[in-house]
Order: C-alpha cells, then sequence, then structure tokens
C-alpha cells in the first residue's frame, strides 16, 4: 500500500507542470496558433519565475513573473506568425533554440554562475486537514504544493471557457475557420493574441512549478523536454482540454514509474528513457488521418481589409 500510494502522490507532483503546460497548449492551438515553441515559453516561465522569487523574496512574485515572461515571449512568436505570415513550425523551433540560449547567458550575468542559479525562496506545501483525514486519499491530496491544487480548478475553468461560452467558440472557430469568424466581422487576430495570453499564462504556471514548487532554484534546460510532452499530451487528448489532461497524467504516471524503478533497475538509462519513448509512442499511434489538429493550426491568415 505504500508503495502504491508513493507512485500516486509523485503521479500528482510530476503531472501538474505537464499539465499546466498542455492545457496552455491546448488553448493556443484550438486558436491556430501553433504550439510547437511550448517548450521554450515553459523555460522561459521557470526561469521567470525564479527572478520575481529573487527580486521580491516572495514566491507568489515568482508567479507572476513566470506569466509575464511567457506571455511576453509567447506574444513575440505570435506576432511575428500573425502580422508577418512567419511560419510557425520554424518560429516555434526558433524560440525554443532562442529561450534556452538566452536564459543560460543570463545564468551567468546576473548570478555568474554556469547551469544553475542561487537558491530562491520556493512555494510551502499546503495542508489541507480535512483531506489528510481520509485514507489513502489523504496520503496523496492531503499535503501538495498550491499548485497542484490549483490545477483541478483551473482544468475545469479551462474546459468550461472553451466549450461552453462564447468566447470558446469563436476561439475554435478561428483555428478552424477564421473565413468564417471574419465574414462575422470579428477579428481573427485578436482571438489568436487572447489565446496566446491565456495559454502562455498556463504553461508559464507549469514552468514556475519546477523551479519555485519542486525546486528552489533554475537550471539550464530544466524542462527536459516536458514541453514536447505537452503536446504529445494534446495529441493523445484530440485538442479536447479534458482528453489532453488525460494525456498529461499518463505521462506524469511513466515519469513517477521511472523514478521509482531506478531504484531497483542496474541500468538506469535505459529506465529514464521512459517518459520519452512514451512521448514518441503516442505521436507515432495517434497521428493519424482520424487525429487531426484544427484545420487552420499553424497556417498564415491575413484579414481581409
Amino acid at each position: 500500500m505504500e508503495y502504491l500510494i508513493s507512485i500516486l502522490s509523485a503521479t500528482l507532483r510530476l503531472t501538474t507542470p505537464i499539465a499546466f503546460a498542455t492545457l496552455g497548449a491546448v488553448t493556443m492551438e484550438l486558436s491556430g496558433i501553433n504550439a510547437l515553441a511550448t517548450e521554450g515559453i515553459m523555460l522561459s516561465g521557470a526561469f521567470g519565475a525564479v527572478i520575481g522569487s529573487w527580486l521580491f523574496n516572495n514566491p507568489w512574485m515568482g508567479i507572476i513573473f513566470a506569466i509575464l515572461f511567457s506571455v511576453i515571449v509567447a506574444l513575440i512568436r505570435s506576432y511575428l506568425c500573425i502580422e508577418h505570415q512567419a511560419n510557425h513550425t520554424v518560429s516555434g523551433v526558433g524560440v525554443n533554440i532562442l529561450v534556452s540560449g538566452f536564459t543560460a547567458m543570463l545564468l551567468k550575468i546576473i548570478w555568474n554562475m554556469d547551469g544553475k542559479s542561487d537558491v530562491v525562496k520556493n512555494l510551502n506545501p499546503w495542508s489541507v486537514p480535512f483531506i489528510g483525514n481520509i485514507p489513502i486519499i489523504g496520503d496523496v491530496f492531503g499535503k501538495q504544493n498550491p499548485l497542484v491544487y490549483l490545477l483541478f480548478p483551473t482544468l475545469i475553468i479551462v474546459w468550461y471557457l472553451i466549450k461552453k461560452t462564447s468566447f470558446g467558440l469563436r476561439l475554435m472557430t478561428a483555428g478552424e475557420h477564421p473565413e468564417v469568424l471574419s465574414s462575422l466581422g470579428l477579428s481573427v487576430s485578436r482571438y489568436r493574441y487572447l489565446a496566446t495570453i491565456l495559454g502562455a499564462s498556463l504553461i508559464g504556471m507549469g514552468g514556475a512549478y519546477l523551479s519555485i514548487g519542486q525546486l528552489s532554484f533554475f537550471s539550464q534546460d530544466m524542462t527536459s523536454g516536458r514541453g514536447y510532452m505537452a503536446l504529445a499530451a494534446c495529441v493523445f487528448g484530440k485538442w479536447s482540454p479534458v482528453g489532453a489532461f488525460g494525456g498529461a497524467l499518463l505521462f506524469g504516471f511513466a515519469d513517477a514509474m521511472q523514478m521509482r524503478l531506478q531504484t531497483s533497475v542496474r541500468y538506469t538509462q535505459f529506465i529514464q528513457m521512459i517518459p520519452y519513448v512514451l512521448t514518441i509512442l503516442v505521436l507515432s499511434s495517434f497521428v493519424k488521418k482520424s487525429v487531426q489538429p484544427p484545420a487552420a493550426s499553424g497556417k498564415p491568415y491575413k484579414e481581409q481589409q
């Protein structure tokens, strides 16, 4: 039983950053903005969180800075794609590479250190008494990082916003049939920018969890492919918030299992491959004609004057 509780608790913790990034990526994809830059946006959020906590000695300011940094990076990329019809794939890969190099350079400039920042104040776990008294559930949910608890209402809000509101309908129309939205006198660009802001904010929170939730410092390339796992989760969930969350949960479980198995297997390098192999398998299995992204995702659209 202790082993099961340990796995479930670790799954919850390791799912959280991927799930935030997944919800953000889904939001952007549904509007027509290809989310290939998720890895770079998430990394900028992780870095921004440490900067905010370091400057103000307050981890909640770190969350604000994580969102700010992520939104700035994402908006620059979306501006190039929307206003200048830049290739979404090339710009997405470019952002990932640029942020990786830029954060490494800033580590050296700010802290005069290679690969790692100073230790900053992080988010302490919260204890929930009435949950903590419930057998098994209390062991898993009773004491977790505040961002873990925030994930579940965030999922409900994103699902409701996209599936049950006129804003969500228009956002999805921008990603499926932008010409229809334009014919109604509505701005496709406006909805894509709004989706970028919302999506990048969520991705940034996932990055913040890595640096000031799980840890208390920033390390170079600490996202370690979680942005790409978020994209795979989007494919797994067929670009639905709830389905994509299920994909993130799968990757979180795989990550938890590989961490546990490392203690009992000699060649740990093969065990560490599990989440990444699973990412490849998901992408290769689900990328079929029956599972396609929104029709206009990644395709430049010029507003009619």
